[in-house]
């Protein structure tokens, strides 16, 4: 069975303008990455009945919060509660101290009552009522929020959510060959979120996620646990049999599960959830899910990063940081003939440059005040023209999403990468290693000669293809096409034998996630793009490639500075990953992959 996939742009749409809604706290931040609503039934019937004795229930586990009845009132969301005036009351769920909150909130007259008025020329006001609540309990030293209503969750202080808490026990709980949905997000590209959705179920690696290159932020599926209150009872016993009945568990930043609603088996079924989540290990099929995750914008380390990397941007040669296209760029990158940079209290108006490096970006950061250059930098703006004189604008960023960074938290390994940050696991890094250096070991069918500092990459090129080895010059020439309107490099250099070969000059460890998405995106139209292979017959003759030409093999040819030798430790953690996707993706087309190095001259 397939899975249904949906794409979903997360750019902005055009709507009319935004109400002011009381529903809503005004400093709720922004919903998480894979916070979506929950589809109805597929086949369109009725959801099965819920266990007896339960609720399905979304379950939030929270951090730095002291497990007392002092404690819980600190993760309240106290403007929220005292504006729409909610009660707060104290409990205890089978001796467990716990907090009762719960109220409405009431709106005079709904958003579309205009809308009809204006159609039918009657007046139509009618107002409703929005009701929510939430319970904090803490069970032994843990804390958690059961959020009830459409107003449950913003009862609490979202700053004070465990990110991840719902994929650690569903990752751990699930049944591994019934995952029933997932949602996932492509890695260091901007706006695109994958929903794959299969009624019956069916295991994890039949829905094609890339565990090197995707975040898996929901995962669905059935558990069989039978400590759960849920799963132990069938429909018709009428004691606490053990029958295993399955229960739908969807895990995100939340847990969305059915819990049992006697004080007792409520408190059981959180210890039972605590336990698994402390004490088994992921499912062997699931576990890639847990060593990639995204940072939410509340994690507590935030503040300690973002001074390390303002610190860092006032050295002259920082360390771990580097420069990188962001994703939404990648496919107009080629056609840029000049950027235009301005960075807030550097001083400097809006300087036009022919190139980009860090080391420009750097210059115009050292230059802001200590504790400013990061927000400076956020503030700022990189904009990419397709003229020299920077006149026809074609796309720009924030000049904080053009840095990567690599940084360490304590134990942990943090990633920035297109303005978000993410963490690594130490296994899923070692093993991309082993997979990057088989690569970078590969035999060469292809031999550049030096690259001398200080000759830019458009002489180089010039250069090569002038030196006798049967090379033809596709250095910022342009292929045209349906798809690809503005225009695409086929390649930098054509090999004598239809070779794609694609150069690129690292300064430093600069990352090279864009040059591999090239090769890719040029490897594909000229396999399935007609006119992408014609416009390539036209630009490079006949007598060297025919209508019939598809790409055999793709080259990256990677010059390091004077000293500097490619390995996998030349790389960024995202370079790595891009390389891998890329090679991945080009071998499954039959394209061969070859990484060589350009000796410096």
């Amino acid at each position: 069975m397939c899975p249904v996939t949906q794409h979903r742009n997360t750019g902005p749409a055009s709507r009319p303008a935004a109400r002011t809604d009381a529903r809503r706290p005004d400093n709720e931040p922004p919903p998480t990455l894979f916070d979506r609503p929950r589809p109805e039934p597929p086949d369109g019937r009725d959801p099965p009945a819920p266990p007896p004795g339960t609720y399905l229930t979304s379950l939030y586990r929270l951090d730095r919060v002291a497990p007392t009845l002092a404690g819980l009132r600190t993760v309240l969301n106290d403007r929220y509660l005292r504006e729409n005036r909610f009660e707060i009351e104290e409990r205890t769920v089978a001796q467990a101290p716990a907090l009762l909150v719960h109220g409405t909130v009431a709106r005079e007259r709904a958003e579309w009552c205009d809308v009809l008025t204006t159609l039918t020329g009657q007046e139509v006001a009618l107002g409703y009522s929005s009701g929510g609540g939430a319970l904090l309990i803490a069970v032994d030293d843990r804390v958690y929020a059961l959020a009830y209503g459409t107003l449950g969750r913003h009862l609490v202080d979202q700053g004070h959510i465990d990110p991840g808490f719902g994929i650690a026990f569903a990752v751990r709980a699930l049944v591994p060959d019934e995952i029933k949905q997932v949602r996932r997000r492509v890695l260091g590209v901007s706006g695109r979120i994958d929903r794959n959705l299969v009624a019956g179920g069916q295991p994890i690696r039949m829905y094609g996620i890339d565990k090197w290159g995707e975040i898996v932020g929901q995962v669905c599926g059935p558990t069989m646990n039978p400590n759960l209150t849920a799963c132990r009872r069938s429909p018709s016993a009428t004691d606490r049999t053990r029958t295993r009945r399955p229960t739908r568990v969807e895990g995100s930043d939340a847990l969305r599960i059915h819990l049992g609603t006697s004080p007792d088996d409520l408190v059981a079924d959180l210890r039972e959830i605590d336990r698994v989540c402390q004490r088994e290990s992921p499912l062997a099929d699931l576990e890639f899910i847990t060593q990639i995750r995204p940072v939410p914008p509340t994690d507590p380390r935030l503040p300690d990063l973002h001074e390390q990397l303002d610190r860092r941007l006032a050295l002259a040669d920082p360390p771990d940081l580097a420069l990188a296209v962001p994703g939404e760029l990648l496919d107009t990158i080629e056609q840029v003939r000049s950027y235009r940079i301005r960075v807030p209290k550097s001083g400097r108006r809006a300087t036009l440059m022919t190139d980009l490096t860090l080391a420009d970006l750097l210059d115009l950061a050292h230059r802001v005040p200590d504790g400013e250059r990061l927000t400076a930098l956020r503030n700022g703006r990189i904009t990419l023209h397709a003229d020299a004189a920077g006149a026809e604008e074609i796309g720009s960023a924030a000049a904080s999403r053009w840095l990567t960074a690599q940084v360490a938290a304590g134990t942990s390994h943090l990633l920035l990468q297109d303005g978000h940050w993410y963490e690594i696991g130490d296994r899923h890094r070692e093993q991309l290693r082993q997979e990057i250096e088989q690569i970078l070991a590969g035999p060469a069918s292809v031999t550049l000669p030096p690259w001398p500092a200080g000759e830019d990459e458009r002489s180089y090129n010039d250069r090569v293809a002038k030196s006798g080895l049967g090379l033809v010059l596709l250095d910022r020439r342009l292929l045209r096409t349906a798809q690809h309107h503005r225009g695409i490099e086929a390649c930098d250099l054509l090999g004598p034998d239809g070779e794609l070969i694609h150069v690129k000059r690292a300064d430093g460890s600069a990352p090279l996630s864009h040059l591999f998405a090239q090769g890719q995106v040029s490897a594909d139209a000229l396999t399935y793009q007609a006119d992408a292979r014609q416009a390539l017959v036209r630009m490079v003759g006949s007598h060297r490639i025919g209508p019939a030409f598809r790409p055999r093999k793709v080259v990256y040819a990677i010059a390091l500075g004077a000293g500097r030798t490619l390995t996998v430790d030349s790389l960024f953690t995202f370079a790595q990953v891009a390389l891998y996707r890329a090679m991945k993706a080009l071998r499954n087309e039959g394209i061969e992959v070859e990484v060589i190095e350009i000796p410096a001259g």
